[in-house]
């Protein structure tokens, strides 16, 4: 008895050894598919080759623990390749970014840095790779982002919900994760006027009155759609600082289409509403825990009332520090719920900083 026991679970080991060879084959066979993907030569053919990848996705997804570590290993070989497979780093980092462990998150910078952003590669799925990676704050992607987003329009179907994310949102969402630094570096790709309007655009939802220096000097632009955006900026994210630019711009020199779209503004900005806290419709206590909720929800609004942070009696400063943390967090949520929300919470920066304390 006890020798057929034993010959028993010798040959379970056996057979699970086969089975585990067998899934480390099939798993290394769809890696090399991918290694070997051409580019593709028309739309026709990239939709075969999404089809086939997202193929290689469930299969992976259905044996995770294997699937993990032989594409950790090939990635790392694929890094160290002079001539790495585009496709095998974006699909192999997505996926260790979403489904390995925290160890694995440096991968999404290495091969989002080693990706050409000028290869035929799917859209959707290069955004996935860039919005995990930026959450390193690494500013040497910012670069890589500029070629891929900012140079080109790519939006983002959201098929669950219905909906698709714009181009605008996409690299709100890109460049939003970096703080400060993406503003910084959104503000002075406002010098190239190839990507001047995409990057007022942006500014509406990133910006804060730190870019009012670099958008004021666009308020000379003879072309009117550049004019009109700056002008938006600097009334709905330039705070005070926006407004004395406002107020300093003179009508000599601008074109009549340009007064025409100005000076109703200008009238309204010369004697604009003095914004002090308000009565403190909840107790402080109160909205310094729908904060705390906001931040640790990643600024989601729901059971939040914007109106009673705007109108709270806490201090200035201490409400301009937390919705921005609460607004940095946001941008790693991309939906297009995310975006509405970081539209508000840009929305009470800039009128919270009229405020005198």
């Amino acid at each position: 008895m006890r020798r057929l026991l034993a010959a028993l679970l010798a040959s379970t080991a056996l057979s699970a050894q086969a089975g585990d060879a067998a899934t480390d084959a099939a798993i290394t066979a769809r890696i090399a598919q991918i290694r070997a993907m051409p580019v593709a030569a028309n739309a026709s053919a990239a939709g075969a080759q999404r089809r086939e990848l997202d193929a290689a996705w469930r299969f992976f997804g259905d044996f995770r623990e294997d699937a993990v570590p032989l594409l950790r290993r090939e990635l790392a070989a694929e890094l160290r390749s002079p001539r790495p497979s585009q496709q095998l780093l974006l699909d192999a980092a997505c996926f260790l970014a979403a489904y390995g462990t925290e160890s694995d998150k440096p991968f999404a910078v290495q091969a989002a840095l080693a990706i050409n952003p000028d290869a035929a590669l799917d859209g959707p799925q290069l955004f996935r790779l860039m919005h995990a990676a930026a959450a390193s704050r690494d500013t040497r992607l910012l670069p890589q982002v500029d070629r891929a987003f900012l140079r080109k329009d790519v939006s983002i179907p959201l098929p669950q919900q219905g909906s698709t994310i714009d181009e605008t949102g996409v690299r709100a969402l890109l460049y939003g994760r970096f703080g400060a630094a993406g503003e910084r570096h959104l503000a002075a790709q406002l010098r190239d006027p190839a990507v001047a309007k995409p990057v007022l655009d942006v500014l509406q939802l990133v910006g804060s009155p730190a870019s009012v220096p670099a958008v004021e000097l666009l308020l000379q632009s003879a072309d009117m759609e550049i004019f009109t955006r700056a002008v938006n900026f600097l009334v709905r994210a330039g705070g005070p600082q926006g407004r004395e630019a406002l107020l300093a711009l003179k009508p000599q020199g601008l074109s009549k289409e340009a007064v025409q779209f100005f000076t109703p503004m200008r009238l309204q900005l010369a004697q604009p509403p003095a914004p002090q806290a308000g009565k403190g419709i909840l107790p402080d206590a109160e909205v310094r825990r729908q904060l705390e909720v906001l931040e640790a929800n990643g600024g989601h609004y729901a059971g939040v009332d914007p109106s009673a942070i705007a109108q709270s009696r806490l201090p200035k400063q201490e409400l301009l520090e937390r919705l921005a943390r609460i607004r940095e967090r946001s941008f790693a949520r991309a939906t297009n719920e995310a975006l509405a929300d970081i539209d508000t919470t840009s929305a009470l920066l800039n009128a919270i900083s009229y405020r005198n304390q």
